[in-house]
C-alpha cells in the first residue's frame, strides 16, 4: 500500500516541473518567526508553499498544494500523514485576502500578515528547492500515514489509564490492545488508545469517589481491548474483555453499569 501511494504521489507531484508558476509569489509572516511562501499557478489552482520557523517536520519543505474549497473560504490543501490537511486558509475581505496556517498536531492557527513587496527570485528558488526534495522523496515520505507515530500516541492514553487505577486503586490492572489486528484505517480515523482505556478509566473514577469500590475489582488483573462494531463487556476469570464500537452511544455509562454489577 505504502509503495501505490508513493508511486502515486511521485506521478503527480512531477507535473509540478510543468507548471507555470506566477511571476510573484505572495510572502506571510506572524511577525514572530513563522514565515510562509506561496508561489501560486497562472490559473491559480495550485500553488508551491514552504513554512519556516516552525518546530515541526515540514519545516523548510515545499509542498505542491491544491487550492479547494474549506467551509466558506479557501485552503491550500496537501497530503501529510496519509490524509489531505489544509496547510493555509485563505479568507476573502474587503481588502482581498486574510490567511491563516495550520500546523499539524496544532489546533490553533497562526494569523499571518502579507508582505507588500516581492521578489521574482523567490519563485525560481522555490521551484528549485521542491524539484531537489521532490527527488529525496521528502514529501512523498511525510504523505505516507506514520502508523509507528499514531500507535505511540495510543499507547501513552492506554499506560495513563493504567496507571491511574494504580493511583486511585492501588491495584495493578493492565489494559492490553492486539494492535496487529488494527489496521492502518481505523489507526488513522479513531483514537484507539482512548476508547479502549474506558473500562480502566472508569475503575480510577469509581474508586475516587469510593474507596471501598476496590474490593470490588480486586479479582480483576487484566482487560483485554478489542475494536469492533459491536459493545460488548464480560468477564471471564480475571479478565475482563472489553468490545468497544466507536459509534456505540453511553459506553460510559454502560461501563459503570457493568462494573457496579461485578
Amino acid at each position: 500500500m505504502k509503495k501505490i501511494l508513493l508511486l502515486t504521489y511521485l506521478f503527480l507531484s512531477s507535473k509540478s516541473f510543468a507548471l507555470e508558476l506566477a511571476k510573484y509569489p505572495i510572502e506571510l509572516s506572524s511577525g514572530d518567526g513563522v514565515n510562509v511562501v506561496i508561489a501560486p499557478t497562472t490559473d491559480k489552482k495550485q500553488a508551491l508553499i514552504k513554512v519556516t520557523g516552525i518546530n515541526h517536520e515540514i519545516d523548510g519543505i515545499t509542498f505542491l498544494t491544491d487550492l479547494k474549497p474549506h467551509g466558506s473560504n479557501n485552503a491550500y490543501k496537501y497530503t501529510y500523514d496519509g490524509s489531505e490537511r489544509s496547510l493555509v486558509t485563505v479568507s476573502e475581505g474587503y481588502r482581498c485576502c486574510s490567511y491563516t496556517l495550520y500546523i499539524p498536531e496544532t489546533r490553533d492557527g497562526t494569523y499571518l500578515s502579507k508582505k507588500e513587496e516581492s521578489s521574482p527570485a523567490i519563485v525560481a528558488d522555490l521551484k528549485a528547492q521542491y524539484e531537489q526534495q521532490l527527488g529525496q522523496s521528502i514529501q512523498a515520505k511525510l504523505a505516507n500515514f506514520n502508523r509507528e507515530k499514531h500507535l505511540g500516541y495510543q499507547q501513552k492514553k492506554i499506560s495513563a489509564a493504567n496507571s491511574e487505577i494504580d493511583k486511585q486503586c492501588g491495584l495493578k490492572i493492565e489494559t492490553t490492545v492486539e494492535w496487529k489486528a488494527i489496521n492502518d484505517d481505523i489507526l488513522k480515523d479513531y483514537a484507539v488508545g482512548a476508547f479502549c482505556a474506558q473500562v480502566a478509566t472508569e475503575m480510577a473514577n469509581m474508586c475516587k469517589n469510593n474507596q471501598s469500590f476496590k474490593n470490588d475489582i480486586a479479582h480483576i488483573n487484566a482487560i483485554e481491548c478489542q475494536f469492533t462494531d459491536k459493545l460488548k463487556l464480560r468477564q471471564n476469570g480475571e479478565t475482563l474483555t472489553f468490545k468497544t464500537a466507536p459509534k456505540a452511544p453511553n459506553q460510559r455509562q454502560f461501563i459503570q453499569s457493568y462494573l457496579l454489577n461485578l
